[in-house]
């Protein structure tokens, strides 16, 4: 089929579930996304974490941060780094689906939490 005749409208809640699971692809994915992609929010997050100063981005606006809530945000930032990179790259790599699993969790539960601590800070 298609584009102007799909029937399969996706929502976010369908590319999360993808997230989920093991990617499909191979090296050239594995370089691409699991490293190259994977070092933009590194390099931002570790930029923040010694600067002291983050940008939440916004549609509209952006709101800069400062002191813990820049500190949460830069961790947060760095553990979408994790999970791309624990997602394209140890994902693709047979033997080593459950660790990619395990990490995926863990910067989850990092990201909600250090995410959860920015937004507390913001709205205090």
């Amino acid at each position: 089929m298609g584009f102007w005749t799909n029937k399969d409208h996706r929502t976010a809640f369908d590319d999360a579930e993808d997230l989920a699971y093991s990617p499909s692809g191979g090296p050239l994915k594995m370089c691409l996304l699991g490293i190259g992609f994977a070092l933009i929010p590194l390099g931002y997050g570790v930029h923040c974490l010694f600067t002291g100063h983050a940008r939440f981005y916004g549609r509209h606006s952006n709101l800069d941060l400062y002191g813990s809530a820049a500190i949460a945000l830069a961790i947060a930032y760095i553990s979408i780094d994790v999970f791309i990179h624990a997602h394209w790259f140890w994902g693709l790599l047979g033997r080593f689906q459950t660790v990619s699993y395990l990490l995926k969790l863990l910067c989850v539960l990092a990201f909600l939490g250090s995410f959860g601590y920015t937004l507390y800070k913001i709205i205090e």
